[in-house]
């Protein structure tokens, strides 16, 4: 008999020992953000299912926010503490479209526990195309939520060994001090790596290549964002929106022109004044737009641009902040701004 309990604790030990090794280490470093602690060693965090994790974040971590920021990829690079006299938290995701962002409001404001005093949404002129085929697919919002709240979720994921795979790497990069490409801290602040100049001009190929054929091509329909804007508005009548639009580098919007596509853009702005009352454009030919250093891509600004963009928006004073970035365009300037524009394109 004792040599049958001897055998029982052994084979137990072997069993516990590595899964209690498993979970100690994803706890320790944390990577779908269940949990609150920052440390060196899990300072930088790959974003390897963003929607998972930023829905984790808000449903387990602080929940002092009166703002929320909705977007793409474009907006997660935008930090949320560059908005003064805001607690903002960033919801932005990667392929985020607009049909998703009311049920992301509402699970938000559930986890705050009241309205938001303001909804700031950055809009991507490529998601008018009702015939985008985005290159990855998600499972719809509810999906997410539902993850984070099964009865126990954030310790069952301790125990899984693909959650270590990425623990391995958020703790290898942490320990480095090199963000592999774009990553996040602890404080849902997103950074991004500039490319190596071998690389740099293949990205910026590669992006116009798949704007020029998959969404500005022949297959472009425009898809108008009014009756959604003012569903959401309507939905929260106690809350201000703050909308603006994505600043894509002038190489994009050249090619938005040369595919015939400057209608739509100028019915995208009207629709987002009539929607809202206001917009702030930032996607046209400016000082920001036309320098390709500011860009990770064709597409993608790097976070100092983000804090340009806070800045206007939040009519913070920034001496750094060029004068032509940004328009605050409404009923009474828009004819005349969607004038510049076109001069600014040659048009």
């Amino acid at each position: 008999m004792d040599a049958y309990k001897k055998w029982i604790i052994t084979t137990l030990t072997l069993i516990l020992l590595p899964l209690s090794a498993i979970a100690g280490f994803n706890f320790y470093i944390d990577p779908l953000w269940n949990f609150n602690h920052a440390h060196h060693c899990n300072r930088i965090q790959m974003s390897f299912n963003e929607r998972q994790q930023k829905t984790n974040l808000i449903t387990f971590g602080s929940h002092d926010y009166n703002a929320l920021m909705l977007g793409s990829s474009r907006v997660t690079y935008i930090s949320q503490y560059d908005f003064p006299r805001l607690r903002v938290f960033n919801y932005a995701l990667n392929n985020m479209l607009l049909g998703e962002y009311s049920e992301y409001i509402d699970y938000a404001k559930q986890q705050v526990g009241h309205d938001f005093d303001c909804v700031i949404i950055g809009l991507d002129f490529f998601a008018t195309n009702k015939n985008l085929e985005l290159p990855s697919q998600f499972e719809p919002p509810s999906y997410y939520f539902g993850q984070s709240q099964q009865l126990g979720y954030r310790f069952k994921t301790l125990l899984s060994t693909d959650v270590l795979k990425y623990a391995r790497k958020n703790y290898e990069a942490s320990r480095e001090g090199l963000p592999r490409s774009y990553a996040y801290d602890r404080a849902n602040v997103k950074t991004l790596v500039a490319p190596a100049p071998e690389d740099r001009q293949w990205l910026i190929n590669n992006n116009l290549k798949w704007y020029g054929e998959k969404v500005y091509g022949a297959t472009y329909r425009y898809d108008s964002v009014k009756p959604v804007l003012q569903e959401l508005k309507k939905a929260n009548p106690h809350t201000r929106f703050i909308i603006f639009t994505t600043p894509s580098s002038d190489l994009l919007f050249q090619l938005l022109i040369r595919q015939g596509r400057f209608g739509d853009y100028e019915r995208w702005i009207r629709d987002c004044v009539e929607a809202n009352g206001e917009v702030y454009n930032f996607m046209y030919p400016n000082s920001i737009t036309g320098d390709l250093g500011n860009y990770y891509d064709a597409s993608h600004f790097y976070p100092r641009t983000g804090t340009l963009i806070a800045r206007r928006i939040s009519g913070y004073k920034d001496e750094s902040l060029p004068e032509d970035f940004g328009v605050r365009v409404t009923p009474e300037n828009l004819d005349r701004h969607l004038q510049y524009v076109a001069r600014k394109a040659g048009l």
